[in-house]
């Protein structure tokens, strides 16, 4: 991504560049200062404006409105990237583990960023989840891991191998698979096993 052409960067430049490239892969638009900032740990948003123009100047990135562009990151935003789609996750009571349907859906690059060859696509089986953005029969993008934090949207495993898509709580050492419906009841799930986090929604209309 970055052209040898272009003048060497110091090492706080360079580190300045990752965590623009990082945020633009992750969220698909550019940071603000502010958060620039946030993620960089300096309180001074004029010292960060002073790395931006530095990187500015030597041909990594420009400004326009006020907006970051990284060279060579549209045409990564733009592009798609075949994924493979799992088959249907109950978003609603929990189901026999998913079927493997065998097909590939594309997906936009920017929302897979870095995690490329450990991300998978689900289709949601149910309305559990409305109240978080999933309907019945939306595609859920998820990233392939063991482990979540509390409150993060999963695929999980219950000890009898049904499955369900579900946002993973912990409570005083307690174990909750919560529904975003209030007409569905959390379940208790101590022994669940995590398949997978949501990383992204996919819905046509």
């Amino acid at each position: 991504m970055v052209n040898t052409l272009r003048r060497e960067l110091t090492q706080r430049q360079a580190k300045v560049l990752e965590a623009v490239e990082e945020f633009v892969l992750g969220h698909g638009y550019a940071p603000t200062i502010r958060q620039l900032g946030s993620t960089l740990k300096i309180a001074s948003p004029s010292a960060v404006l002073k790395h931006l123009r530095s990187l500015e100047s030597k041909g990594y990135i420009r400004r326009e409105g006020g907006e970051v562009r990284v060279a060579g990151l549209p045409a990564l935003l733009e592009s798609q990237l075949r994924v493979p789609v799992a088959g249907l996750v109950p978003a609603g009571g929990p189901r026999e583990a998913f079927d493997v349907s065998g097909e590939a859906m594309d997906v936009p690059s920017w929302m897979v960023g870095r995690r490329r060859g450990n991300v998978f696509c689900i289709r949601a089986d149910g309305k559990s989840m409305i109240d978080a953005y999933i309907d019945d029969g939306d595609h859920v993008l998820m990233e392939r891991t063991n482990t979540a934090n509390s409150g993060e949207m999963v695929v999980a495993m219950l000890e009898d191998g049904s499955v369900t898509l579900k946002r993973l709580r912990r409570d005083s050492g307690q174990v909750f698979l919560v529904p975003e419906n209030p007409a569905f009841q959390p379940i208790e799930a101590p022994g669940a096993k995590i398949l997978g986090r949501v990383i992204g929604v996919l819905r046509k209309y």
